[in-house]
């Protein structure tokens, strides 16, 4: 889930919210969007084929239909947030992007991105989530983890160009600290959290070989499991 400005960026798990139009499917059969505009519905629909791709290279694999609903307000039952993942339907909801100049306004990164890349990092940060949920099937894995790997992805999934202003506008520091990967910071500055987690995901003895550990759940960042994770 994306909350507008630096309020975080939360999973939802369960929350019961149907689709109520009718969603048109893709030509990649696994993805069906619901938008008002064909030629935006067009845009959701080559976008998340093209993030399924790359995501699914570093095991992230779909195994349901996901579908993505565009919606022209902000009614979330846990704040104010631009997308977000429903696990229950296999449902992901984002504010159109004809609103994120408004709603974006206070936030240190997204206020810097046109709309389309803004739309690409919430499919890319949304479509993560769900992947995770597919694979780890009736197991439960950790918010600490799933912000890891959904951050870490949204920002591989950049074009190089977005993600140095993704990361100058962060104050990122390129050698990551292992002590930024919490909850809690994610809670206070999650572009900041998202940062040190690609810098985290980019090393050479963790990248998508720790995705498929932590989602495996042989690891964790979870401080109620264990105390780190190198």
């Amino acid at each position: 889930m994306e909350w507008v400005a630096d309020l975080g960026v939360l999973v939802s798990m369960g929350l019961a919210v149907p689709v109520w139009a009718e969603p048109r499917q893709c030509d990649d059969s696994f993805f069906s969007v619901d938008a008002k505009e064909a030629e935006l519905g067009s845009l959701v629909c080559q976008t998340l084929s093209q993030h399924r791709n790359r995501l699914e290279a570093c095991g992230l694999r779909q195994h349901r239909v996901l579908t993505v609903e565009i919606v022209d307000r902000i009614d979330h039952p846990l704040g104010s947030c631009l997308a977000y993942f429903d696990c229950d339907y296999d449902l992901v909801r984002i504010t159109t992007p004809e609103m994120y100049g408004e709603l974006t306004a206070g936030d240190l990164v997204y206020s810097q991105f046109p709309e389309e890349v803004i739309l690409r990092s919430l499919l890319a940060h949304e479509l993560a989530h769900a992947l995770i949920v597919q694979l780890a099937g009736a197991r439960q894995i950790d918010m600490v983890d799933q912000e890891y790997i959904a951050g870490a992805m949204e920002l591989e999934l950049l074009d190089p160009e977005w993600r140095a202003v993704y990361l100058e506008a962060a104050s990122s520091d390129a050698a990551p600290r292992l002590g930024l990967i919490d909850i809690w910071i994610y809670g206070f500055t999650p572009r900041k959290f998202a940062a040190n987690a690609w810098h985290h995901f980019r090393q050479p003895e963790h990248g998508c070989d720790l995705v498929q550990e932590i989602v495996a759940g042989r690891k964790t960042f979870s401080k109620s499991v264990r105390p780190e994770l190198r």
